[in-house]
């Protein structure tokens, strides 16, 4: 049930941004054990000089092929993101072939009540549906 916002530069092939959206979502699954369908995900490409990004803050030497992903969800522990992201380098590393340095990733927190998935309802306050995130 995260909503994962995908933000790249322009002129990326489809079969190279399918395999980030499925390496996203291969991460979340192996770290934050989310279901198969729960797949939410929104890709913006971003021409070169509408995309500005420091490329050394921290310590870290990004490249013009950053990617930046930006994940709101319901509140997760600090051991659940450090595995996420952990597993972001390790899933996209492989394919396609993202480096480390170009993985950013944000997470916003907000409550259940903050959710509706459709039919004007909000399906994380009712009982049945919050055993499934648990």
């Amino acid at each position: 049930m995260p909503l994962i916002h995908i933000h790249l530069v322009k002129g990326k092939s489809p079969k190279y941004i399918q395999a980030v959206c499925d390496g996203i979502h291969n991460a979340l699954k192996a770290a934050w054990r989310i279901p198969e369908n729960d797949r939410f995900q929104i890709v913006s490409e971003h021409k070169k000089e509408h995309f500005y990004f420091d490329k050394t803050i921290w310590g870290v030497k990004r490249s013009n092929d950053l990617i930046l992903i930006y994940i709101t969800s319901i509140s997760r522990s600090v051991a659940q993101k450090k595995k996420l992201y952990k597993e972001f380098v390790t899933v996209l590393g492989k394919n396609p072939k993202v480096r480390k340095e170009d993985i950013f990733c944000s997470i916003v927190t907000i409550g259940r009540e903050d959710w509706s998935f459709g039919n004007g309802v909000a399906q994380l306050t009712q009982g049945m549906n919050m055993k499934l995130l648990l």
